[in-house]
């Protein structure tokens, strides 16, 4: 009997698309950098990215992963410690706003970037103009 198998995943690569990355993320940062001053006694930072760098010889991938990252912060000899608390909102904090990009991964490829092609269909404006082509 055969095993099932994941559907194929759809990967679009941008060529010249680090720029449109840039404005995507801009997106996500503004809204959840207030709701950070609103909570800023709590001792909790949201981070609406998880940034993680892949090294291959001289070529460098980053992979950017967007979604609710939640972060405690606390003091250690006067500096500030971080911890990672998950991707749940901690009891007591009001509910974060949405971005509309949570679950949405980009990787970046010297200027390229490679998303999935729900990304592209979406933000259409956003790539206009820019060579693309299936992974």
């Amino acid at each position: 009997m055969e095993e099932p198998r994941e559907p194929p995943q759809c990967l679009v690569r941008v060529y010249g698309g680090a720029e449109a990355a840039r404005e995507l993320s801009a997106l996500a940062r503004k809204a959840v950098y207030e709701y950070n001053l609103s909570i800023r006694g709590s001792g909790y930072y949201l981070k609406p990215v998880h940034y993680v760098y892949k090294r291959s010889g001289s070529r460098v991938r980053v992979y950017e992963y967007y979604g609710r990252y939640w972060w405690r912060l606390y003091r250690v000899n006067g500096r500030i410690k971080w911890r990672y608390a998950g991707t749940r909102k901690p009891p007591g904090l009001p509910e974060p706003p949405s971005t509309g990009l949570e679950g949405l991964r980009i990787i970046r490829d010297g200027d390229d970037i490679i998303v999935d092609c729900w990304v592209v269909e979406k933000y259409r404006s956003l790539f206009k103009g820019l060579r693309m082509e299936r992974v």
